[in-house]
């Protein structure tokens, strides 16, 4: 595959998976056993079950995220993301914090491996203190942890 193919599958993914939650197609984009390098989340299972959990405990606490690609970009076999996610926190609780329906703005960066048509690796970082500030779960940051104003 090229980059721009890698690339397209990155954007694929997070359309129907993120913003479009059919969750069904999961294993189209991402392979079974799927290596995750992230902060560690207390019960997230290993391999394409973790994704999915994280997609899922997102997508049912902010039903109307939607997921925008502000920068992709790649090379061999990698992709590179940094996202941008916004939606109304009206469904269930997220962190422990109850649906309000106050307006949520998250972001972070993403890095793919991409091996035979499928994301096989990923590390990934969101900006976790300013989403919980966002939810008055620790106090408001300064500054914008999205990028707008800057």
């Amino acid at each position: 595959m090229t980059v721009e193919d890698n690339k397209a599958l990155v954007e694929a993914y997070f359309q129907a998976i993120w913003n479009e939650g059919r969750f069904e197609e999961e294993s189209r984009f991402v392979d079974q056993d799927v290596l995750v390098h992230a902060a560690p989340i207390p019960g997230i299972p290993a391999g394409i079950a973790g994704p999915l959990q994280i997609v899922g405990t997102f997508r049912a606490a902010v039903p109307d995220i939607h997921l925008t690609n502000e920068d992709l970009f790649g090379e061999r076999d990698t992709v590179i993301q940094r996202w941008t996610a916004r939606g109304a926190h009206s469904g269930a609780p997220l962190f422990g914090a109850p649906a309000d329906g106050t307006p949520l703005a998250m972001s972070g960066i993403n890095e793919f491996r991409i091996q035979g048509g499928r994301i096989v690796e990923r590390w990934g970082v969101m900006d976790a203190v300013g989403l919980l500030g966002q939810l008055g779960l620790v106090p408001a940051q300064g500054g914008s942890s999205t990028g707008e104003g800057e």
